[in-house]
């Protein structure tokens, strides 16, 4: 479980570091209920996705209005944390999810009595229910008591008093073990949230003019490193690789690009450590938000060559979320996912030139 505490881990240094300016700042409470269903990603879970996850979200989060703050993602900003109980409606099999999860939640546009906002976020879940081969064999989605979940969830919030909002929300759930405990399907579980939130002292947001000197083209530079299983009992050999590439910046806080990625998995080389059975390249197109000093990215990468017997897919998605700790220097945590199936999470160093 080491790379989860690592993940979670530089999640809250960004998270702290962004908290780190002077301003004025108000505090909001909110309590959600939610109700979704399961994505069956795959045939032999469909019989485990027909019931309706429900549940209760209880959230806190600070707003900073002072321009450094505002700096961090050329908006304004929530940042908080949050406790979810969900129960995916099979007890026997499935049970419940009970999270402690951080979250950050930028503003994306507001009116007179309105606000739409993006919030995403990651943290740990405890699961009442996971796969045991004798008393649990049909659970696919996850073996590890102790799994992690990200989620992303639009929201559109009303105001109806000078310290009460209603909230209507969409959620998109994904909680998996990466890839530390087999089997780890992970589960996918869309939910609509309908709630209220009271906000103390609110403030009139200030404004601040957007940066228009921003480079449009991004080249940069990756280094990334994990360790994983090598099926011999408990025995974990390290990863470590590389990716270049580019991104032209056609919005202020979205981009498109591509790059290769090169890595030497040591778990996959043998006990001879063969270095072309634990090679892989892949090139990849990617899409990255761009939030000031944050930057969540998106990669879909191809492999041009991977070890034999290695996977069955030809294609790979990377979802990387980085934050500048010094002018062009970020550190970042990432997640590579086949499909719906988490393999591996690293952490990586990156510069942009």
């Amino acid at each position: 479980m080491g790379n989860i505490y690592q993940f979670i881990l530089i999640l809250s240094l960004m998270l702290y570091t962004s908290l780190e300016t002077i301003g004025q700042t108000y505090d909001r409470f909110g309590l959600e209920g939610q109700y979704g269903f399961i994505i069956p990603h795959a045939l032999d879970l469909r019989n485990i996705s027909t019931s309706n996850p429900y549940g209760v979200q209880l959230s806190y989060s600070r707003l900073n209005t002072s321009k450094e703050s505002w700096k961090v993602c050329n908006c304004f900003y929530y940042l908080g944390l949050q406790v979810a109980i969900h129960d995916f409606g099979n007890a026997d099999i499935l049970g419940q999810s009970n999270s402690l999860s951080g979250f950050f939640e930028p503003i994306l546009g507001t009116g007179k009595s309105w606000e739409f906002s993006l919030k995403s976020g990651i943290g740990f879940t405890y699961l009442t229910r996971v796969y045991d081969a004798e008393t649990n064999p049909e659970n696919l989605f996850f073996s590890s008591p102790l799994s992690f979940l990200i989620f992303l969830q639009p929201s559109f919030n009303y105001r109806i008093s000078e310290q009460l909002d209603v909230n209507l929300s969409f959620v998109y759930n994904h909680i998996s073990n990466g890839g530390q405990r087999q089997p780890n399907r992970g589960i996918n579980y869309p939910m609509v949230g309908l709630g209220v939130s009271y906000v103390v002292e609110r403030t009139t947001l200030p404004e601040y003019e957007t940066d228009h000197t921003l480079k449009k083209w991004a080249p940069y530079l990756d280094v990334f490193g994990t360790n994983r299983k090598t099926g011999v009992g408990d025995e974990r050999k390290y990863l470590w690789g590389t990716s270049a590439g580019a991104y032209y910046r056609f919005f202020p806080i979205s981009g498109l690009g591509g790059g290769l990625e090169m890595y030497h998995d040591q778990s996959l080389s043998g006990e001879t450590v063969n270095f072309k059975n634990g090679f892989i390249a892949a090139p990849y197109a990617s899409h990255h938000f761009i939030f000031g000093r944050f930057m969540f990215s998106q990669r879909f990468a191809y492999y041009l060559q991977n070890p034999d017997d290695y996977a069955d897919h030809a294609f790979y998605q990377r979802y990387i979320l980085q934050y500048g700790i010094w002018q062009n220097l970020q550190l970042g945590i990432g997640l590579k996912v086949h499909g719906h199936v988490a393999e591996n999470i690293d952490l990586r160093l990156g510069y942009t030139f």
